[in-house]
């Protein structure tokens, strides 16, 4: 954002975490995001996943077995 002609610049993390559902073996990629001190987003959930909201922020579930994913 300019204001100014001051450049404001704003740290953003992305990354990937590797889902495998420890019932039936299911594997996938979530793409995630995170602003400097905000919570972790989910930008992309790999078929056959489902995002659970958590109070430390998104958590993956597994769409079948309906159980929490292996990070």
């Amino acid at each position: 954002m300019l204001k100014r002609g001051i450049w404001r610049f704003i740290m953003r993390d992305q990354w990937n975490e590797m889902l495998r559902c420890p019932v039936c073996g299911k594997t996938g990629r979530a793409n995630l995001a995170q602003d400097d001190d905000d919570v972790p987003t989910v930008q992309s959930v790999p078929s056959g996943f489902k995002v659970v909201s958590d109070r430390y922020g998104p958590d993956f579930h597994c769409e079948t077995c309906d159980v929490a994913v292996d990070p």
